[in-house]
């Protein structure tokens, strides 16, 4: 059985601005407005459901808000500098110098939907507890409505 929950229709959303180093379009500095979807699949428990999904939610609400109007900076990346109040990024013979208070800094290489699809992946098993009934957890970040990735585990 699957549990479902569609990120636009739940308000699960925000809007960010980021760049792919070496990518001819997404290499320059563009926004979008992204939604985080999820499905979670497994046996109904001796309760009568797969699992409260309210969890879930909330989790997915607060990464969506943590992201939300910020500029999506990727950690792992070399050519990102964090000193004090400010993030240097030198990307594609350009360089930006940000706020640190408009950032939010990634463990990511890339601020690809694929990457931010992993990172939510990764917090969210770290967070929420899960029941034994439940076989798979998948998330999926779209980037605009009718386009997006997914990314899953195996519980």
């Amino acid at each position: 059985m699957r549990l479902e929950i569609n990120g636009w229709s739940s308000k699960i959303t925000f809007s960010a601005t980021h760049l792919i180093v070496g990518h001819s379009k997404c290499g320059r500095l563009h926004g979008h407005d992204y939604a985080i979807n999820a499905v979670i699949e497994g046996d109904i428990g001796k309760d009568g459901v797969i699992m409260d999904f309210i969890s879930v939610k909330e989790f997915l609400r607060s990464a969506a808000s943590e992201l939300d109007h910020k500029v999506l900076v990727p950690a792992e990346d070399p050519s990102v500098v964090s000193e004090g109040d400010s993030v240097r990024y030198s990307a594609s013979g350009k360089s930006y110098q940000f706020p640190r208070s408009d950032c939010v800094m990634l463990d990511v290489a890339v601020t690809s939907a694929e990457e931010l699809a992993e990172w939510v992946i990764r917090r969210l098993l770290v967070k929420v507890r899960f029941p034994k009934n439940v076989r798979r957890v998948e998330i999926g970040v779209d980037e605009g409505k009718g386009q997006g990735v997914w990314t899953s585990r195996d519980m």
